[in-house]
């Protein structure tokens, strides 16, 4: 076999790969549309319209951990100290979803602004979507907003009253909204 003929082939079957390769690589997207859904936590006027309780509580007890199925859940009973809608026990267990913050009875949430874990000895602005808020033995239910009262209860009542006084039109009707991102 010629040389000629050997680097011929060669660079056919180096053309031919190189072709092969360019089909298969998927072209890269500019951007993607997807949906958002759910309310707009960082409004507390959103929070309080579409929350079945909001409280001030002060966190007494962790209580209770489990994992099921890659989520996480922390459990703590709080005492009441102002209930700013809807009805509440004296004392209940509120849980939450967390992820394990790598030492053993510390945990963190995705938005600790808006989604603080609650911690026994602190005040918390709590806004509660379902279960059972009478704080009978052996209930809880579910906190998806918890933030530290940093006004004190006077000041957290005063707060959210404005909050509750004024419902946002938006807070009923819509769930989701498109967003575009870029990928890269």
């Amino acid at each position: 076999m010629s040389m000629k003929v050997w680097v011929g082939g060669c660079l056919v079957a180096a053309v031919a790969a190189a072709g092969a390769a360019w089909f298969t690589i998927p072209a890269q997207e500019t951007g993607t549309t997807h949906a958002v859904c759910g309310p707009d936590l960082g409004r507390n006027d959103v929070v309080a319209a579409r929350s079945k309780a909001v409280a001030v509580v002060e966190a007494v007890e962790n209580t209770r951990y489990r994992e099921d199925g890659g989520s996480a859940y922390l459990t703590t009973r709080v005492k009441t100290l102002e209930t700013l809608k809807g009805e509440l026990g004296d004392v209940l267990d509120i849980t939450q979803g967390v992820k394990n913050g790598g030492t053993p009875g510390r945990y963190a949430t995705e938005d600790p602004d808006r989604y603080a874990v609650l911690e026994p000895g602190r005040q918390y602005v709590i806004a509660v979507q379902s279960g059972s808020t009478a704080g009978t033995a052996g209930t809880e239910a579910w906190a998806w907003y918890a933030e530290p009262a940093q006004r004190g209860v006077a000041g957290e009542r005063e707060h959210w009253q404005e909050a509750l006084a004024s419902p946002p039109e938006d807070a009923v009707n819509s769930s989701c909204e498109d967003v575009d991102a870029p990928t890269g």
